[in-house]
């Protein structure tokens, strides 16, 4: 196969791919709640519990135990993002992207994936990863730095990221391919420490009462 086809493949690949990809995360399937449970996890959510909020969200989002409303999933996904839930982030993403509660906004799509993609989410970072090949959605198209992220999310266990990676890899000089695996190993080291470091504030913090 020559260098140009490799590239028609994977770029075909790619963007197929990212419309497969953009669906909301969704919670595992479970049996409707009963309002009891729907209360209970609204209290959670309302003191603070990212992971509840993000439940909860995705509750609204599909009507399971509450009615279906788009605008209250993305106020807590939203509350939910803010306290570090990268789901949540990828999930307002594909909300902005395909018009989920809100005008569609292609820029704000991108900067939620990217913002979930530095926290650490693997489908975000393989959106980006596409986004970057293909340069979508206003994104300038960087091989380089998508294969970083392909890499990234190929390592997180996104089967076609780590497919499209060794394809990228073929189209770029070794130069460039060192320094992006380095960028990676980089990016990984930062964020362990970053995580061990909030594992530990929270191991750390005084319980109340």
């Amino acid at each position: 196969m020559t260098l140009a086809d490799s590239w028609r493949r994977l770029s075909r690949a790619a963007v197929c791919l990212l419309w497969l990809l953009a669906m909301p995360a969704m919670a595992a399937d479970a049996p409707a709640p009963s309002p009891a449970a729907i209360t209970s996890l609204t209290n959670l959510a309302e003191s603070g519990d990212p992971d509840a909020q993000f439940s909860l969200a995705n509750r609204y989002l599909e009507g399971n135990g509450v009615e279906q409303d788009n605008f209250a999933a993305l106020h807590w996904f939203t509350r939910a993002a803010e306290n570090g839930n990268a789901n949540a982030e990828y999930n307002i993403a594909v909300m902005y992207l395909n018009g989920i509660g809100v005008v569609r906004d292609p820029e704000q799509a991108v900067t939620w994936f990217v913002r979930a993609a530095e926290n650490g989410d693997p489908p975000s970072q393989y959106t980006l990863a596409v986004l970057l090949f293909n340069g979508q959605l206003g994104v300038p198209q960087n091989v380089p730095q998508a294969y970083k992220w392909f890499t990234l999310a190929g390592t997180a266990g996104v089967k076609e990221a780590a497919a499209n990676a060794v394809l990228v890899q073929e189209l770029l000089p070794a130069n460039e391919v060192e320094a992006m695996q380095a960028e990676a190993r980089q990016w990984i080291d930062t964020f362990n420490q970053r995580q061990n470091n909030e594992t530990a504030t929270d191991f750390d913090s005084p319980e109340t009462p």
